[in-house]
């Protein structure tokens, strides 16, 4: 019996599984790293704006003026016995309500004198606490008016004026973001009168808006207004004088 020859079986080489790639970095966009840096300076601008641009104006903010004497400082509307009430004035704990074109004259303590020109600081009640249209003049001798609305519009009359026009001299007018618009933010507006130098500036919130020249008395009056279109709730007044003689 012939025995075939033992055949060897073939070798199998076991598979070795191929190890994954590691994954290659995203290749990063220049244009989003410009951004970013672009991103990143604007906000670092913008704080430093914020911080230093009160810095940067030429304007001055409101001061009152060196040795000039406080007169006055209350809510108008609890100490009626200083404010001529004929003028369409309505007193209450909640402010001075100046209706439509009216008029609330100041009445200095003991019948005083302001002389060498006067600050009136005036807060406000925010325009959602009347029923129309807010806004609030400053009346100085009858002659100079300043009004300012709820939406930052103003004008400085000079001359002859009156509450719903003007006459005499043309008016400074303009519009300002010292403003609050926002009906349920309160506000505050100042006139400086310097009878030194024949000059009214106009303040809101602190910050100087504008400027006329003015030919007045050195012994102003003083009152609060509206426009024939408007009402006013005034809460807070300062009044300072350059003398009370």
């Amino acid at each position: 019996m012939i025995t075939p020859p033992a055949t060897t079986p073939p070798a199998y080489s076991t598979p070795v599984p191929q190890q994954a790639q590691p994954p290659r970095p995203a290749k990063r966009s220049p244009f989003g790293m410009i951004f970013g840096i672009v991103a990143t300076a604007l906000s670092l601008g913008a704080i430093a704006l914020a911080v230093f641009a009160p810095q940067l104006t030429t304007a001055p903010n409101l001061r009152v003026p060196q040795g000039w004497q406080h007169v006055y400082s209350d809510n108008p509307g609890t100490s009626s016995g200083l404010w001529d009430s004929t003028g369409g004035c309505d007193f209450s704990s909640e402010g001075l309500h100046i209706g439509s074109e009216g008029t609330c004259t100041f009445k200095p303590a003991d019948g005083a004198t302001l002389t060498n020109g006067v600050l009136v600081v005036a807060g406000l009640a925010p325009a959602a606490d009347v029923a129309s249209s807010e806004d609030t003049g400053i009346l100085l001798d009858n002659s100079v008016l300043v009004i300012v609305s709820q939406q930052g519009d103003y004008k400085i009359c000079r001359g002859s004026c009156q509450i719903s026009s003007s006459t005499g001299e043309g008016p400074i007018s303009g519009s300002t973001i010292a403003m609050h618009s926002d009906a349920f933010v309160a506000n505050e507006i100042a006139v400086l009168y310097n009878a030194d130098a024949s000059s009214v500036d106009l303040y809101i919130n602190g910050q100087f808006v504008n400027h006329a020249t003015v030919d007045i008395s050195g012994t102003p009056t003083i009152a609060l207004a509206t426009s024939s279109s408007g009402e006013t709730l005034v809460t807070h007044v300062d009044i300072y004088a350059g003398g009370v003689p």
